[in-house]
C-alpha cells in the first residue's frame, strides 16, 4: 500500500514539501554553524613539546648572564585550540619557583608563550602578548614558599598588606556579598551557591572610598560573581556585586 503525504489545513502537497524543506535545510545550517563555532582543543605534539624545551632552556641561559639557569619546577602546561577548520592556536605556560612577595605571601609568576608553526626553525616560539601573571597564597609561618593545590590572580599593582588581609577575610566578605546577591535581581539566583577565590584586582574609587578593591569568584556553575571591597580606615566591606 503507497502511503500519501498527509494533508495540512491551508497548505498545498507542493508548498508543504518546500516548507520542510526549507525548514530542513536550516537546521542542518544551524547545526554547520555551532560546529563552526565550537572550540577544540587537542594536546601538544612530541615536535612542539621538543621545540618550546629547545626554546625555554636557550632563553634560561640568556637570562642567566653566565650564571647557572634556574630550571622550572614544573613542566609546561599547553593550551592548544582552534575553531572550526583555522589554524591551531599553540601557548605554552611555565610557572616561576615558589617565593615569599611579602612576608605572609607567597607567589608564582606564570609567562606565556605563543607559537608560530609556519616561522623559521629557531624562532616559532614568542612572548604572548599577554603579560606574565601573578599567583599568590598565604605563607605558612616559618615556612618555605613550596607550591600551593590553590592560588589566587593578583594584580601586581596591588599593595601586598591589602592582598593579605582580602586572601584572610574573603570567606566573611564572600558571607555578605551573598546578603547583596539577594537583592540583586540579576545575581539573585547565585546567592546560594558554592564559590572559590579566583582574582583580586583594583577597582574604582566611590562612595567617598580612598581605596577599592574587586574580589571574583567562580562558582561550581561556570559563573562568576565580582565583589567590590571598600577599605576605610583599615577595615573591608562587602560594598556592591555583579554577576557574569
Amino acid at each position: 500500500m503507497m502511503l500519501r503525504p498527509r494533508a495540512v489545513p491551508g497548505c498545498g502537497l507542493t508548498l508543504c514539501l518546500s516548507v520542510l524543506l526549507l525548514a530542513g535545510s536550516a537546521a542542518h545550517a544551524r547545526a554547520d554553524r555551532e560546529a563552526a563555532n565550537k572550540l577544540q582543543q587537542r594536546e601538544a605534539s612530541e615536535a612542539e613539546r621538543s621545540s618550546f624545551d629547545a626554546y625555554y632552556r636557550a632563553l634560561a641561559l640568556s637570562e642567566a648572564h653566565g650564571a647557572r639557569p634556574v630550571a622550572p619546577l614544573f613542566a609546561p602546561a599547553f593550551d592548544i585550540t582552534r575553531r572550526s577548520k583555522q589554524p591551531w592556536q599553540v601557548i605554552a605556560r611555565v610557572d616561576s619557583a615558589p617565593r615569599h612577595s611579602a612576608v605572609d605571601l607567597c607567589r608564582q609568576i606564570r609567562s606565556s608563550f605563543i607559537y608560530d608553526a609556519s616561522a623559521r626553525t629557531g624562532t616559532r616560539w614568542q612572548p604572548a602578548a599577554q603579560p606574565p601573571t601573578w599567583h599568590v597564597w598565604l605563607a605558612r609561618p616559618n615556612t618555605i614558599c613550596s607550591a600551593a593545590p590553590h592560588t589566587v590572580l593578583m594584580a601586581p599593582a596591588l599593595p601586598p598588606e591589602d592582598v593579605v588581609a582580602l586572601l584572610r577575610q574573603h570567606a566573611e566578605l564572600l558571607q555578605r556579598a551573598r546578603l547583596l546577591l539577594a537583592g540583586n535581581s540579576q545575581c539573585i539566583r547565585q546567592r546560594a551557591l558554592p564559590f572559590t577565590l579566583a582574582a583580586i584586582e583594583p577597582a574604582a574609587a566611590a562612595d567617598g572610598a580612598t581605596r577599592m578593591f574587586a574580589l571574583l569568584f567562580d562558582s561550581d556553575r561556570a559563573t562568576r560573581v565580582r565583589v567590590a571591597v571598600r577599605k576605610h580606615r583599615g577595615e573591608y566591606a562587602a560594598w556592591n556585586v555583579s554577576c557574569d
